[in-house]
């Protein structure tokens, strides 16, 4: 199920130079810092959501150093990949990998949780990511049963009008069909639609790309 609350406010966000996402839930705090249009940065309260257990997760580390590791970058106070670093248990150059997979991975558990969510101008400070937010939205979107689309547009028939120049398209990385489906304007939502086309039209509409017509 879609949180049409962290959507909206991952919508006001785009719209800001900088914004802070936050999204609470019964699991804990997610938070983004969005900058020009990116995600520059993410945190999470939920246990299972931090950068060492992604990386056992992937098989990178050894599910048994997740604790003690964490442990210890708690006590001196650094964020775990520095440890990590420290340790040589991961290399420069996959640091900035790992934590937009983290980033990814905490933005769709928002995506799909309950609970509130809101924006506000500024608070980002210094981001070490850089996740485009409506290539990153329209990625989750893609994933989604298209049943569960139109649940979030809680309208059956009609069509979604859309409204994105062609430097928003470029951004977004459509794929040839869904780049089709945007030149056509519309977006019908009744009848034999294309499933894909009704994704897109989904996540335009979360990052205000389009507009639902009667």
């Amino acid at each position: 199920m879609l949180n049409p609350r962290f959507l909206s406010a991952v919508s006001l966000s785009g719209s800001k130079l900088s914004a802070r996402v936050v999204a609470r839930g019964s699991s804990g705090i997610r938070c983004f810092g969005v900058a020009n249009g990116y995600i520059v940065s993410s945190e999470s309260t939920v246990p299972s959501e931090g950068l060492l257990d992604l990386l056992a997760s992937e098989g990178q580390l050894d599910p048994g150093l997740v604790e003690p590791l964490g442990a210890a970058a708690a006590k001196r106070g650094l964020p775990p990949e520095h440890l990590l670093l420290e340790e040589k248990l991961i290399q420069p150059a996959e640091v900035v990998g790992a934590l937009e997979r983290l980033a990814t991975v905490r933005f769709r558990a928002a995506m799909l949780g309950e609970g509130q969510a809101a924006a506000a101008a500024g608070g980002v400070g210094r981001g070490t990511i850089r996740l485009h937010l409506g290539a990153l939205l329209l990625e989750q979107f893609r994933a989604l049963p298209a049943d569960a689309v139109r649940q979030y547009l809680g309208v059956t028939s009609g069509a979604l009008k859309l409204h994105a120049g062609e430097d928003a398209l470029g951004a977004l990385r459509l794929q040839p069909a869904e780049l089709r489906a945007a030149r056509q304007a519309e977006v019908p939502l009744g009848g034999a639609q294309n499933e894909r086309a009704v994704r897109l039209g989904g996540a335009l509409l979360a990052l205000g790309l389009a507009t639902w017509h009667p």
